[in-house]
């Protein structure tokens, strides 16, 4: 049974949407919308009051804090749950089964003890592995939507005990191949074969020949024109839908796919302690 929960509402601006953040050492948290433009919306949470971290959702002092689509925070005075087994870009799940997820409205919703959930190993950003029955090798695909339901997926020619590079709404199996998953929740099997994922994000991972693959919210895989300031070899900080280099650069990954340089003049990026991923 799912249960819904209403949060009280934090500061906020009504000019941003923001579906990432990033936490600097001096407190400042920046958001990112789905159009990849970057927000200070003087939002101030110290980087070691943060106990928790997911793509949409993080805990100050385990609580919760969710973000969503319009860039609104939004604080629960109920704490994090204890015996956290794994967590997603939008979504936790507990070790006794108890899975909570967070919808793009930045609500939360709580599903009732799923016994099977307690054989969940593996996690990815809205999907996770449950290993429903080890002896016979047997692996189901769970994947969550923006809407925060849940769903058990059967896919023709996909056996999920085969993946083993976890992303945020991808997967790669083990023959190179590689999965997308969209924002309703759909797995969409690629004709194509990869080299290794070597960094992996939320909507974008990094291959072995330093190649960059983003992923729409409709779950196409691109190869996006790069900008020119991008020196992928440089990289060192990996979000949900945003990289920054050596240099504090920053890039952003919007809804589309497309990748963005965005100048952020008044912190200095290289500070950055919390990024949502």
């Amino acid at each position: 049974m799912k249960k819904l929960f209403v949060l009280a509402a934090l500061s906020f601006s009504l000019n941003a949407l923001a579906q990432s953040y990033m936490v600097l050492g001096s407190g400042v948290v920046l958001t990112v919308d789905k159009q990849g433009q970057v927000f200070d919306l003087n939002h101030f949470i110290l980087p070691y009051k943060i106990t928790l971290t997911g793509g949409q959702f993080f805990a100050e002092e385990n609580r919760y804090i969710t973000i969503d689509s319009k860039g609104f925070l939004y604080r629960k005075d109920e704490k994090l749950p204890k015996n956290i087994l794994g967590q997603g870009l939008n979504y936790l799940m507990t070790t006794s089964g108890r899975l909570i997820t967070i919808d793009e409205s930045g609500f939360f919703y709580e599903y009732d003890k799923e016994s099977i959930f307690k054989k969940a190993r593996s996690f990815g950003g809205n999907y996770f592995l449950v290993y429903t029955d080890e002896m016979k090798g047997v692996v189901d695909l769970y994947t969550i939507n923006s809407r925060g339901n849940f769903f058990k997926i059967n896919l023709p020619g996909l056996d999920p005990k085969n993946i083993n590079a976890f992303g945020g709404r991808f997967f790669q199996t083990r023959d190179g191949s590689v999965s997308t998953i969209s924002k309703d929740g759909f797995v969409f099997k690629k004709d194509i074969k990869l080299t290794m994922i070597t960094k992996a994000g939320g909507n974008f991972f990094i291959d072995s020949q330093n190649l960059i693959y983003t992923v729409a919210d409709d779950g196409l895989l691109l190869l996006p024109s790069l900008p020119d300031g991008l020196d992928i070899s440089r990289l060192t900080k990996i979000g949900n839908n945003f990289f920054i280099d050596v240099r504090g650069k920053l890039f952003t990954i919007d809804e589309n796919g497309q990748i963005f340089e965005r100048e952020v003049k008044a912190h200095d990026l290289k500070d950055v302690k919390i990024l949502g991923k």
